[in-house]
């Protein structure tokens, strides 16, 4: 919970500072994007890593494994399937990650309704 907490108020931050380096003012439609920006990169490494550990890169990396070795050596079938998957190299939890994202994700809805609510 705490690492959320973390990563929600570092890319909030981030996302006012943003628009500031790169249009040197900040309103809402401009914090309204940054905040869209910054989940959606933290939702797709979510999805990312949630697909990687279901193992449905294991076989891809398995032939590529096979193919391309170095030094022009031909790796056996056991040899191969000793090495480690790649949905065991990740080990790290990614709930803060989607965690901060959907409230980003939410928070930029918010942002959204009330830039709407105010236009004439």
């Amino acid at each position: 919970m705490k690492k959320t907490i973390i990563i929600i108020a570092v890319s909030l931050v981030l996302a006012i500072f943003l628009p500031i380096v790169f249009h040197g003012e900040i309103s809402l439609i401009l914090f309204i994007n940054s905040t869209f920006f910054i989940s959606g990169i933290y939702l797709f490494l979510t999805l990312l890593t949630i697909t990687v550990k279901s193992g449905f890169y294991d076989g891809i990396t398995f032939g590529f494994r096979r193919l391309f070795t170095t030094n022009e050596k031909y790796l056996s079938r056991q040899e191969a399937e000793n090495m480690t998957p790649s949905s065991k190299l990740i080990t790290f939890n990614q709930a803060p990650i989607l965690v901060s994202g959907l409230t980003l994700f939410f928070i930029m809805l918010f942002c959204l309704f009330i830039y709407y609510l105010s236009q004439p």
